[in-house]
């Protein structure tokens, strides 16, 4: 098959002029082989370095976005500890100052204490929750 770039070979009457002439020949098909594995590979790396300028690109943004939403959670941390305000709570003659999650908690822990299913005292528990009762209305 002659190579289009270069100039057909005729065969020479000389043996030894027609081998060289048909190892330059495998020569040139050798290259072109090589030549287009070569244009392949250059091909692959393009890719792989565009998909890791991508990927650091991306990285890069879920990092800035990561921090962005962790300052957006501290704010709201703050905010929400700083509403977060004791009330007075009096039982008796004590005043005790309790945030609205203690309460909440502490209803909880009673109900759980106090559970109609376990034949407990449910009097108690109704007194408890009268008591707390004023506490989520203030």
């Amino acid at each position: 098959m002659p190579d289009t770039h270069h100039e057909t070979y005729t065969p020479s009457p000389d043996p030894e002029t027609a081998l060289l002439q048909h190892e330059l020949s495998e020569a040139h098909k050798t290259i072109r082989a090589l030549m287009r594995q070569l244009n392949k590979e250059q091909q692959r790396h393009a890719e792989t370095v565009r998909a890791q300028k991508k990927t650091i690109a991306n990285m890069e943004e879920a990092g800035r976005e990561r921090i962005s939403l962790r300052n957006e959670r501290a704010m709201w941390q703050a905010r929400a500890e700083a509403e977060q305000v004791a009330m007075p709570f009096k039982i008796g003659g004590l005043t005790i100052d309790m945030t609205a999650d203690e309460v909440e908690a502490i209803r909880k822990a009673l109900a759980r204490l106090y559970q109609p299913d376990t034949e407990s005292n449910t009097e108690r528990l109704k007194t408890w929750n009268a008591a707390l009762d004023g506490l989520d209305e203030s």
